[in-house]
């Protein structure tokens, strides 16, 4: 389980070390354990801090929030709870650790002297902005974009491709928790909880389903890659052959 000081985990879940000290005064947050005069967090604080943004943006008070919180955990299983917590609220998505350049730097690597596409990647969750810095949150695709500049391809292109798969990737996603959510409403009823036995089945249930998800969109994508590779070659292959000349065709 990763360990955070206070600021790393206020990092981590994109809020302030004072907003983690308020909550954790108001009982919101779980204390930290302490190590002499630090304090040291863990994973079920960071998933604890990311259920209460959530709450936060649907318009909910801190009181309104420590009251359910204090509701759901009465009398469960708080090791139950605290996994069912992760499973609604741990990042689906995986990527290696972030790389931080300078602004000026992150520019002159994406051949982007604007910033207008550097831009474009914050929006995207790919990179963030902090004063004079720049944080690449996916360093793997920043190194696809730079290999591919390579030859030829320019970062404003690969990113046009980008928000395209991200707009058919996004849909995909919307469906399946759509789903989870009707089947959920169907057999429970709006707003259930799950107690006892089923918070642990409903863990197992979103962790299956997260699988699925990830192994059926990469599945998918290799599938469709390969065939429209066969598909566009052949058709490329076709103006190629109508372009040579006879006289090559017959003394091949």
């Amino acid at each position: 389980m990763t360990e955070y000081r206070i600021d790393e985990l206020a990092r981590a879940a994109g809020t302030t070390s004072r907003n983690v000290r308020a909550y954790r005064e108001r009982g919101l947050l779980p204390p930290p354990q302490k190590r002499g005069r630090l304090g040291i967090y863990d994973d079920t604080h960071l998933a604890r801090l990311r259920l209460i943004d959530i709450l936060l943006q649907r318009g909910y008070t801190t009181t309104h929030i420590s009251d359910f919180i204090d509701g759901w955990e009465s009398g469960k299983d708080l090791t139950e709870v605290l996994g069912l917590q992760r499973a609604l609220t741990e990042p689906w998505s995986t990527t290696d650790d972030e790389m931080s350049l300078s602004v000026t730097e992150a520019r002159d690597a994406l051949g982007d002297p604007d910033g207008e596409q550097l831009a474009r990647l914050v929006t995207y969750g790919l990179a963030r902005i902090e004063g004079d810095r720049c944080t690449f949150t996916d360093p793997k695709l920043l190194q696809g974009f730079t290999s591919l500049a390579e030859y030829g391809f320019g970062i404003r292109e690969l990113m046009d491709i980008h928000e395209r798969m991200y707009a058919a990737v996004d849909g995909i996603s919307k469906d399946m928790i759509s789903t989870v959510k009707h089947h959920i409403v169907a057999r429970y009823g709006e707003g259930w909880i799950p107690e006892g036995e089923d918070v642990l089945r409903a863990t197992r249930m979103l962790q299956i389903m997260r699988t699925l998800a990830v192994d059926s969109v990469h599945s998918l994508l290799g599938r469709t890659l390969d065939r429209n590779l066969q598909e566009q070659l052949g058709e490329y292959l076709e103006v190629a052959i109508d372009n040579t000349p006879r006289s090559d065709r017959n003394s091949a």
